[in-house]
């Protein structure tokens, strides 16, 4: 039992230990760098061709394209967390100890073992260095603490900047509050693409990281996207006039830029890309040497009866560019029971020898075309407590850094004739400049009292 319970202390101390901090940060600022230098998100036909099956294979099995949400990046969260939960219930408790031990007496024999003490006999009665000893202290600590004394002796203790020691504390909650927020991201946030054509509406987005689609609770329809472009065809700005719309009924009007994002109901939406699309072609179907013709008005997408054929017809696909020969469409055809037949038509050369269809000479009359907008759907619950963690930890380390727990103690007892004083002081940082400052409040005593100085400070 006394082995288990010695086994299980050490444990505890490891865990609370700096050295386990250290080595977890160094970890985790390997993984930072590594997933600066592979690029993350890439699917895996990306990582194939960029690195090559070897290192494509290893990369995908340890997940080094999609580091931060891996299951090892996360544990590594979670040994932090335990770590500076485990360094935080060891040290408070003596943290605590220390600041609530109050002084009840004073020794001044024990006052001049400080580093920073003061000896001054001043030829002022006892009667009037109290007021006077006071007004100085207060107005430079403030709080003063009366300890017990003898009658004819005064014991006094200021304080400032007591609550200091408490914010390395701060910093350890305000860094589990960032890791609550990076993980409340990764387990409820998403990021996704969301394409929408000029005048239609859409509510469903594509997470390339999960390969799936999701629906939004509400829907965005995209009422005009406009772009416009350098002399050297270089596209200057892209913007999509957008409505967010709650069921039927619209309730947010917006223009998307990029850099300027929207967002509602905490989910943003960025300008990402654009693209052509074709709305409908007129098509016409003929064969020559048969004397046959027909014209079909083809909604994009939608499968129409293929002349007086037992067929069905479809515009499958748009390019505005196929392989440096202008706009071309795919339009493919099947019946019942058969694997669909297609082909690219080139919409620029009706006279073009390939665009044949079933024996079919296939020439575009005439296109409706438009654009589609698309956006980057972002939705990160945790953002708010991660800069509200942020905050908190700037605050900790300002003040850590800066602010000081500092203590100056009095003596003052009746002499014959006058006064005498002793005066110390310590402090846990910053030990020169409150040197500085002790010199200072023991000076401006000294003067306001005609002191005549015995004793020393020490260096």
């Amino acid at each position: 039992m006394n082995a288990t319970a010695e086994r299980f202390r050490q444990l505890w101390r490891v865990l609370g230990s700096v050295r386990l901090a250290l080595f977890l940060f160094l970890i985790l600022a390997m993984g930072c760098l590594i997933g600066t230098l592979v690029p993350q998100g890439l699917s895996d036909r990306e990582v194939m061709a960029r690195y090559g099956p070897g290192t494509a294979r290893w990369l995908l099995a340890l997940r080094m394209t999609d580091l931060y949400h891996s299951l090892g990046f996360q544990a590594l969260f979670v040994a932090l967390s335990v770590n500076l939960i485990a360094c935080t219930l060891q040290r408070l408790p003596k943290t605590h100890a220390i600041l609530r031990n109050r002084d009840d007496f004073l020794d001044p024999a024990k006052l001049t073992k400080y580093k920073l003490h003061r000896v001054m006999e001043v030829p002022a009665d006892f009667s009037k260095v109290r007021p006077t000893a006071e007004t100085v202290l207060r107005r430079a600590f403030g709080h003063l603490q009366h300890l017990h004394a003898p009658a004819d002796a005064l014991a006094l203790v200021a304080e400032k900047g007591r609550w200091s020691r408490y914010m390395v504390y701060v910093i350890h909650v305000s860094v589990l509050w960032i890791f609550l927020g990076a993980l409340m991201g990764s387990l409820y946030g998403f990021k996704g693409i969301m394409n929408v054509a000029e005048g239609e509406t859409t509510q469903e987005i594509f997470l390339p990281r999960q390969r799936t689609m999701i629906a939004l609770p509400f829907a965005v329809r995209c009422n005009d996207f406009d772009v416009s472009f350098y002399e050297n065809g270089v596209p200057k700005e892209f913007r999509s006039n957008v409505t967010v719309l709650e069921g039927d009924t619209p309730v947010l009007n917006a223009s998307v830029r990029v850099n300027d994002p929207m967002s509602y109901r905490g989910i943003t939406f960025y300008q990402a890309s654009y693209g052509a699309l074709l709305k409908r072609a007129r098509v016409a179907f003929t064969k020559p040497d048969e004397g046959e013709r027909f014209e079909l008005d083809l909604p994009f997408g939608e499968a129409l009866p293929f002349g007086a054929t037992d067929r069905k017809v479809q515009l499958v696909d748009f390019t505005a560019d196929f392989r440096g020969l202008g706009p071309a469409v795919a339009i493919a055809t099947w019946k019942e029971g058969e694997q669909p037949s297609g082909t690219w038509i080139l919409m620029n050369h009706p006279d073009f020898h390939g665009n044949r269809l079933l024996g079919y000479h296939v020439t575009v009359l005439a296109s409706e075309r438009g654009y589609y907008t698309g956006f980057q759907v972002k939705r990160d619950p945790g953002v708010p407590v991660v800069l509200s963690g942020f905050v908190a930890l700037l605050i900790g380390l300002l003040c850590t850094f800066y602010v000081s727990h500092r203590k100056l103690y009095l003596w003052a007892h009746r002499d014959n004739p006058g006064t005498q004083l002793v005066i110390a002081a310590r402090t846990n940082k910053k030990s020169l400049a409150f040197e500085r400052e002790f010199q200072h409040i023991c000076d401006r005593l000294a003067d306001t009292l005609h002191r005549r100085t015995k004793g020393h400070t020490a260096p």
